[in-house]
């Protein structure tokens, strides 16, 4: 499964003459593993980040020169709602494999869904989760599935078992980033960054990030 760089967003260029045009361009967007190593994207992710686009611009009537691809991650979704399930609807409980696109008009964020090679814009709001918002995601995101990835080494389970709960911005004096562990010595200065709340069963952890790094803090146990 890849997805591309979370912070990294594509600005689609080049000579657009409207919706079905051929010629664009994607640059500085990389894809980035599982296992957390970043590449370049392939053909497969351009061609859905260029279906998206076209898909956004025909529904907004908007030129696709006006759209950004922030993210391109491939996902399983859980049911025939391809991850946008509609009040007094029932759906068929099948996995299909597809993709979740994100892109952004004038600082207005918009999701496509994609499945078997047919995308549409889901309207349908995200959860709203403490202290998460997209705008948000896109700074903190890349951080935090590391810090799930890590966590979920730590205790030994499945990553789809680890949500992320919860990202607070805060301000640190130091660059123990608030966990001086082990202890040492840590230039003092002011760094910002966030406090991101990882949930397994019912138990929370936090990690600390300064958007370059994250650190589990408190030390995590199994107990």
């Amino acid at each position: 499964m890849r997805f591309a760089s979370i912070g990294l967003a594509a600005f689609i260029s080049g000579v657009l003459g409207g919706c079905g045009s051929d010629s664009f361009d994607i640059e500085g967007a990389k894809a980035v593993t599982t296992e957390g190593t970043i590449e370049e994207l392939d053909t497969g992710d351009r061609d859905l980040a260029k279906l998206a686009a076209e898909t956004l611009a025909a529904e907004l009537n908007v030129p696709i020169d006006s759209i950004e691809v922030d993210t391109v991650r491939a996902v399983e979704w859980r049911d025939s709602s391809i991850g946008c399930p509609q009040p007094g609807q029932s759906y068929l409980q099948v996995i299909t494999p597809g993709h979740k696109i994100t892109l952004r008009v004038g600082g207005t964020f918009y999701f496509v869904h994609e499945a078997n090679g047919r995308a549409f814009v889901c309207k349908r709001p995200p959860k709203a989760v403490r202290g998460v918002t997209t705008e948000l995601e896109f700074e903190w995101g890349q951080m935090a599935l590391q810090a799930r990835s890590d966590l979920a080494a730590r205790l030994g389970v499945d990553e789809d078992l680890i949500i992320i709960a919860a990202a607070e911005p805060t301000t640190w004096s130091d660059t123990s980033l608030g966990c001086p562990e082990p202890p040492g010595f840590h230039e003092t200065r002011t760094i910002e960054g966030y406090v991101l709340t990882l949930r397994h069963g019912s138990r929370d952890y936090t990690y600390h990030t300064d958007l370059a790094r994250v650190i589990a803090c408190p030390a995590i146990t199994k107990d």
